[in-house]
């Protein structure tokens, strides 16, 4: 990932957190070397401060270039989880001869993401896409997340084979577990996307089908609702029998 996306707020924030680990690390370091070596106070705190300022610089720029999947430091850093697998489907005109919005075409994103920016990567049955550049937006006086993203596709037809564009904005909702918004291109072609979540881990997954099978057995599995969910149900009703009936 070359570019950096990051908001001032983003940034703000990223320098609070590697402010905050530097004094907590250093006055752990300079309440050891007091209390259990006698150090003198102030050399103590010297010291502290210069070990907390390094092992923080150190952590962070592992922890804020590592995979995004980590719950407590995307709520400590206030940057959203996008990174994973996602599913759905397209609502556009394409093909249309009148122009209206109806046909639904499966779609599949890859996106890889770090602190410091993302990658997203498209895929449908018929032709793949890169994005150019990518916001992630938050608004924390709505409470909102707003992916919007500029990509580039290649349209592969019989009688028309050209480079096109497109921009699409996409609000993350249900907990993060879904994308729902809106693209356009300059095909021209415009419409509706909305995808889910299907999981975490992107190493090896790029391509539509693999993406698509991973959905399929999503739907196949089983989910349980609690400690006795449906599944569980089903499979306690398979080892229950029937009592025996009664000797005469």
């Amino acid at each position: 990932m070359a570019n950096v996306s990051l908001s001032t707020g983003e940034l703000k924030k990223a320098l609070l957190f590697v402010s905050l680990m530097t004094v907590g690390v250093g006055a752990a370091v300079g309440l050891v070397r007091h209390y259990a070596f006698g150090a003198d106070p102030t050399a103590a705190l010297v010291v502290g401060l210069i070990s907390g300022a390094s092992w923080s610089v150190l952590f962070s720029s592992w922890a804020l270039r590592r995979t995004w999947t980590w719950n407590w430091l995307a709520w400590a850093t206030g940057r959203p989880i996008i990174h994973g697998v996602w599913f759905g489907h397209l609502c556009t005109n394409y093909e249309s001869h009148d122009g209206s919005v109806g046909k639904r075409i499966p779609i599949a994103f890859v996106i890889r993401q770090t602190f410091l920016g993302y990658s997203l990567l498209s895929y449908t049955e018929r032709q793949d896409s890169v994005t150019l550049a990518e916001t992630l937006d938050v608004d924390d006086k709505h409470d909102t997340v707003h992916l919007r993203y500029m990509y580039r596709f290649q349209i592969m037809r019989e009688n028309e084979r050209k480079q096109t564009t497109g921009a699409g904005e996409l609000k993350l909702i249900e907990n993060g577990t879904k994308l729902k918004g809106h693209y356009l291109t300059d095909s021209p072609t415009q419409g509706s996307a909305e995808l889910a979540l299907v999981q975490r881990e992107v190493d090896g997954i790029d391509t539509f089908r693999a993406v698509h099978a991973l959905h399929q057995t999503r739907l196949s599995t089983p989910v349980l609702s609690g400690p006795l969910g449906p599944a569980t149900l089903v499979n306690l009703s398979n080892v229950i029998t029937k009592p025996s009936d009664k000797a005469d």
